[in-house]
């Protein structure tokens, strides 16, 4: 699953953070630009009279760009004995990078949740968040089997699926039950259902509908303990994969049908 073509969910994020970045950087670089234009059009000016309006002109900006160029650097000479003296100005700045990286990360897998259509897409989302963004190196997603009161296992990342059975619902299989006891989607701070050789189990949920779970078996080898920033990254599962797996359920046993003025309103004013 997580070998599925196309850009991963932190690429895509990272894409949104370098286009959001550049921009102003761009823009420096096309004043920059222009000042070196201006500058090689006043050197090859060099014969034109000081009352050349053009050159005037020209020669006015310069001293404003060199002004400008003064004041930025005793701004930064400023701003680094500040840095030294209070000795936390860059920290600072790494812990704002960090969360804005976390915001759009979330950002992403929000947008890739909801423009998901099939359960496949779902659960391929899934994956790629919990391999991403929360680093889980075998997990396995179940499906819920209403009617026998079952969670059959759908997908399995790091292992072979054939590991896998079922789990019962009624009574809950070990772990199980202390995570579905919010009944709904999970919160941090709820129970997480651990057991031995399980760091959780996380329900999927669509209001108070349980519609999967998924039980998260290992970090990756790089990983050793959740951290604070992945708690918003289990709600977000949580939820959104369960909202897109009810939704992909609907949609695949729906009866196509047009949009229709007059059934629009009634839905409207039901």
């Amino acid at each position: 699953m997580s070998d599925e073509s196309g850009p991963s969910l932190k690429q895509q994020t990272r894409a949104f953070l370098r286009e959001f970045f550049t921009k102003g950087e761009e823009l420096v670089r096309d004043l920059i630009a222009e000042n070196e234009r201006l500058r090689n059009a006043l050197a090859h000016k060099g014969i034109v009279t000081t009352q050349d309006p053009t050159a005037v002109a020209v020669e006015r900006l310069m001293r404003q760009v060199e002004a400008l160029e003064a004041e930025c650097n005793e701004i930064k000479r400023i701003a680094g004995s500040v840095e030294r003296e209070s000795g936390g100005y860059r920290d600072r700045l790494n812990v704002l990078e960090h969360e804005h990286y976390q915001l759009a990360a979330m950002y992403v897998a929000g947008n890739q949740f909801h423009a998901a259509t099939t359960v496949d897409e779902v659960l391929r989302t899934c994956t790629e968040v919990l391999l991403n963004f929360v680093g889980i190196g075998r997990f396995t997603v179940f499906g819920v089997d209403e009617e026998r009161q079952a969670l059959c296992p759908l997908l399995r990342e790091g292992g072979p699926a054939s590991e896998v059975d079922e789990l019962s619902l009624s009574p809950p299989a070990a772990g199980v039950a202390e995570a579905l006891a919010s009944g709904g989607a999970w919160r941090s701070g709820h129970p997480l259902g651990a057991t031995n050789g399980v760091l959780a189990h996380l329900p999927l949920a669509s209001g108070t509908r349980l519609v999967g779970l998924v039980r998260l078996e290992r970090f990756l080898p790089q990983k050793t303990a959740f951290v604070d920033t992945d708690w918003a990254m289990l709600e977000l599962v949580s939820e959104h994969a369960g909202i897109g797996i009810e939704s992909a359920w609907i949609r695949a046993h729906a009866r196509e049908v047009p949009l229709r003025r007059s059934d629009l309103e009634q839905l409207v004013s039901a």
